[in-house]
């Protein structure tokens, strides 16, 4: 959310998306997430609220969306997902209303992410924990907690490859998987199958987390700059 200058007068839908990203993802995020995050951050524009206003209030929201997972039932299961889906439209509110207006920061771009990261961590741990109330199966609560620490190492090495890749310009990956991700909340609940939505978190950050170490350390290793001449 860099190089932005003056704010403009309307929110214009087309300024307000980043620039189309080839994504082995169904299209999800820009089919059904942007056109309805579109019409908060047009709402948004009306009443001349700032884009870091929307992303307190996406954060907001999901905890309370997270507090409801811990409920251990179907019922609070679709109340849950419902809330932190309406949570990540905020969060994909905030970038489009930044864009639409040239309010964007670098502040502002961390300040989400921060809060993002946050946000996805007490919504995995309460719906594990609202998994496991309402199975009381100990073995895969456990494995589950494992496979939190495991997804949030990989997004860890994630941030870290961008820094030592000197890559500052948010490419449009992390709210692509992330709008997937909360849609895919949002099914499973609604189909009261959280176990295999878990089940499903489990086995994807292992081979991920495998893939990045062999890309950093063989695949895509970037030339080492010389340090400056110095006298002895």
């Amino acid at each position: 959310m860099d190089n932005c200058q003056n704010e403009t007068p309307d929110f214009d839908f087309g300024r307000s998306l980043k620039p189309p990203r080839r994504s082995r993802l169904p299209k999800i995020d820009r089919i059904i997430n942007r056109p309805l995050a579109a019409l908060i951050a047009r709402a948004a524009f009306k009443l001349n609220l700032h884009p870091n206003h929307l992303t307190i209030i996406s954060f907001v929201i999901g905890i309370a969306g997270a507090l409801l997972f811990l409920g251990g039932n179907h019922r609070s299961f679709i109340a849950a997902s419902i809330i932190v889906y309406i949570s990540a439209l905020f969060d994909g509110a905030d970038g489009m209303l930044a864009r639409s207006k040239n309010l964007c920061s670098r502040f502002g771009a961390y300040l989400d992410r921060y809060l993002d990261r946050i946000t996805d961590f007490l919504v995995l741990g309460a719906m594990i924990t609202g998994a496991y109330y309402q199975s009381g199966r100990r073995g895969f609560f456990i494995l589950c907690l494992f496979g939190l620490v495991v997804y949030h190492l990989q997004t860890l090495l994630y941030y870290l490859e961008r820094e030592y890749y000197g890559v500052r310009s948010d490419s449009g990956a992390g709210g692509d998987y992330r709008g997937f991700f909360y849609v895919g909340v949002l099914v499973f609940s609604l189909i009261n199958q959280i176990d295999l939505f878990l089940a499903v978190l489990l086995v994807i950050p292992v081979p991920v987390l495998i893939y990045r170490l062999i890309r950093y350390m063989l695949i895509e290793r970037p030339e080492e700059i010389p340090p400056p001449f110095r006298r002895p």
